[in-house]
């Protein structure tokens, strides 16, 4: 889900009516499930952060539980920041002392948080999330974002400032201008906007909007999802609400289903499986896209072939002419000769073509499971599931083991490659430090993939030479198979001595800058960690 400040200020609107002087009784922050509930007499307001969410829904008042905070306040304000995707909700203390708190919904896209600020100048106490963590330190005085960024036009605009904004823009250009420019637009309303038949009626339809008149609340049905908006947008199929808050119970239901004629567990169990199963399908999407680099990468390397004689030894690039006999610039490797770099690429090419084919059979099968999945929450809402099925879909509980001492686990698995070489690669971020800073020495290679977070590898070697180029391909490769990028067709893995690797001071765990840095590629190879495994 999408929020603007349209959609911001309008949801505050219906909070303050629904909301006006309702006295609240406890407050709670639930990191794991991303939710803020506030415990009023009469009912609880429900803030889910979660990912597919971002909703702010009514349900009837439940009761607190034992790590909510007490809240003796009345709800006094309810407001949207202007042009921001942020509402203030104020309380006001009816007994003691403390300073009158407020909680702060920041709905920014990939940024939702919420935050708990006491006194007028809205001094940070709790948080929901680490986004935006260096804003909003705990202690210190929250600030909206557009007092840090900048912000749009705040007076009004009249017709034909309005005009003069898009005179003589294209269709991208006026698009830019009308957000960067113009007070509460977004990607949302701003083909609505532009897209009228004249720019008179643009100008009428923004005005509208700026100045909220005639809400009607709809449920927009977008590419991305259900959409709750104050009004229908002509050109995408949208369905009345009562209210933009019944709107988002849509929502919350779509992307975490109450199956109520099964257990919660089993709803939240295929919610979590479906959306898992959505980000592994976009990612193995993207990875494919980046195939189609092969047909480039041959054609580079016969155009490299049959022009040797035009190309000067240690080249980083030549230009040459194409094949459709227009000049095209090629990038060479200067340390190996330009036929050997021309092999390379039909192997790398080869390596993609191969990878472009496993990864169509896993996209294949990501479909077919997601598929099932949906399936499943279909028959879940309409009490079909079997009691087999609920069981399977229900987790078992963890068995506690009882403590037992002895040493603490080290912060790597231990492979050793077909040389006989050890090879150490890290178990998680803040594993990756004692890894790279506590278990190895100097002069051993560090390893790790390329844009992306991963794990660091040690390859350990002593000698002043380059280690072995098998031994080096498999610690890249195990490099590679622990990274986000492991289901790329080859991976670029950098190396180094481990003494050329430094920490920042204050780095987040994991974080690290090497220096002369060497790289290869390589194709991740799931099996590889059991050959090596010892």
């Amino acid at each position: 889900m999408i929020w603007d400040p349209c959609l911001a200020r309008a949801v505050a609107a219906e909070l303050g009516n629904r909301l006006a002087d309702a006295r609240a009784r406890a407050v709670r922050f639930n990191r794991e499930t991303r939710r803020v509930t506030v415990h009023f007499r009469d009912l609880s307001l429900i803030v889910d952060l979660s990912p597919g969410a971002g909703v702010v829904v009514l349900r009837e008042a439940s009761e607190p539980g034992p790590d909510a905070e007490a809240l003796p306040a009345a709800l006094s304000r309810v407001e949207a920041v202007w042009d921001e995707r942020v509402v203030v909700l104020g309380f006001r203390r009816v007994r003691g002392r403390k300073p009158h708190p407020s909680l702060i919904l920041e709905l920014a896209t990939n940024r939702w948080n919420a935050l708990w600020a006491d006194g007028p100048e809205l001094r940070v106490r709790k948080r929901l999330t680490a986004a935006g963590s260096g804003r909003h330190r705990v202690g210190q005085p929250w600030a909206s974002p557009s007092a840090q960024a900048g912000s749009r036009r705040t007076d009004e605009l009249d017709l034909e400032t309005w005009e003069q904004h898009f005179e003589g823009l294209n269709a991208e250009d006026a698009r830019r201008a009308l957000l960067t420019g113009v007070a509460y637009t977004s990607s949302l309303n701003a083909p609505y906007l532009l897209e009228a038949p004249t720019r008179k009626e643009g100008f009428h339809r923004w005005h509208r909007m700026y100045t909220q008149v005639a809400p009607s609340p709809h449920l927009l049905e977008m590419r991305s999802g259900l959409q709750p908006y104050p009004w229908p947008l002509p050109g995408t199929p949208a369905r009345p609400a009562r209210s933009l808050l019944q709107a988002m119970d849509e929502v919350l239901a779509a992307a975490d289903p109450d199956a109520s004629h099964a257990p919660a567990t089993v709803a939240r169990s295929l919610a979590r499986e479906r959306r898992r199963l959505q980000r592994k399908l976009k990612r193995l999407r993207q990875e494919l896209e980046r195939t189609a680099r092969a047909g480039r990468m041959r054609e580079d390397a016969a155009l490299i072939l049959s022009s040797l004689h035009l190309i000067d030894s240690g080249s980083s690039e030549a230009e040459l002419v194409g094949f459709d006999g227009k000049p095209h610039i090629v990038s060479l490797d200067p340390t190996s000769k330009p036929q050997e770099h021309a092999n390379a690429l039909f192997r790398r090419a080869s390596r993609l073509e191969r990878g472009a084919a496993k990864l169509r059979d896993r996209i294949r099968e990501a479909e077919s499971e997601l598929a099932r999945v949906t399936n499943l929450q279909q028959r879940a809402r309409q009490a079909e599931l079997t009691p087999r099925e609920i069981a399977a879909l229900t987790p078992a509980p963890a068995a506690r083991s009882p403590a037992r001492p002895g040493p603490a686990p080290l912060p790597y698995r231990s492979y050793r490659s077909s040389g006989g070489l050890e090879i150490r690669v890290g178990r998680g971020a803040r594993r990756n430090d004692d890894l790279t800073f506590r278990h190895s020495r100097p002069a051993d290679i560090w390893l790790h993939a390329r844009h992306g977070t991963g794990a660091h590898v040690i390859l350990r070697w002593t000698n002043p030479g380059r280690p072995p180029a098998a031994d080096l391909e498999e610690a890249a490769i195990l490099a590679a198979n622990h990274s986000k990028a492991r289901a790329a067709a080859t991976v670029p893995v950098d190396w180094t001595r481990r003494k050329w690797v430094r920490k920042p001071r204050g780095a987040a765990p994991g974080a690290v800058i090497p220096d002369r840095v060497r790289t290869v590629f390589v194709s991740p190879d799931p099996a590889l960690a059991d050959r090596l495994q010892g």
